[in-house]
């Protein structure tokens, strides 16, 4: 049960191109966030604002959607279109069908269920890394290491490399996050690379311009704020347990 302080309104709040945006989100989106956070690999703050930047940049453009929304729908294994009658997961079934891999069958099905308990897990079953995560970002205390990044995908070379030549718009960003089992790559696209820096307001402040931190990129064409309202002393485990 998520036992939200009362009188906490939070959005994200930006500049870009000249103009001010905004976007609300709920105590749900986050929890939702964070679920994602938890099953989509390393490095996982890297997925966390990879996610963030993705909504605010759809916002940006005239897309209106949820943080939510737009977590589930993007991160595979939470996403109901994945789960055992979603679209996503009766289409994996059909093309392995084709293929007769029965094996390869039973183990989609098995993801498919499981797909559905980790959308439905509990703040306090989530790994301990990824709750210090988002007790971090709701404080003030995270920052995008992957600025312009709205797209993350496993860094298998063959995952990578296939993606990469269906997506010639897509720019690779350069963290050095490395490859491997688990791990993440970060991409631009359609010049979100310019996409700006980020700032986290604490909501533990009685004023959202006290010790505000800003951070924007070289050029300063965008600015990202997350403003976390509330009552003073609460954090993310208190916000979301």
């Amino acid at each position: 049960m998520l036992n939200s302080p009362e009188n906490s309104p939070s959005r994200f709040v930006w500049e870009w191109k000249g103009q001010r945006f905004s976007l609300p989100f709920s105590k749900d989106d986050i929890l939702t966030l964070a679920r994602a956070v938890n099953e989509e690999g390393y490095p996982k703050e890297g997925v966390a604002w990879a996610l963030i930047q993705r909504a605010a940049w759809l916002h940006s453009h005239g897309v209106s959607i949820s943080l939510g929304r737009l977590v589930q729908q993007y991160a595979q294994p939470i996403n109901p279109a994945w789960f055992p009658t979603g679209s996503k997961h009766l289409a994996e079934m059909d093309r392995l069908a084709r293929l007769g891999d029965s094996a390869g069958q039973a183990a989609e099905t098995a993801r498919a269920y499981a797909r559905i308990a980790k959308a439905n897990k509990p703040w306090d079953e989530l790994a301990p890394d990824t709750r210090a995560l988002i007790d971090k970002l709701l404080n003030g205390k995270s920052f995008s290491p992957v600025k312009g990044a709205i797209h993350y995908w496993a860094s298998r070379a063959k995952d990578f490399t296939g993606n990469q030549a269906r997506r010639p718009e897509m720019v690779l960003l350069d963290r050095g996050y490395g490859f491997g089992p688990g791990r993440n790559v970060f991409f631009a696209e359609n010049g979100s690379s310019n996409f700006g820096g980020v700032v986290v307001e604490n909501g533990a402040k009685s004023s959202p311009n006290d010790n505000m931190l800003l951070v924007t990129n070289s050029n300063g064409k965008g600015v990202l704020r997350v403003i976390v309202g509330g009552i003073a002393g609460y954090i993310a485990w208190k916000w979301l347990s």
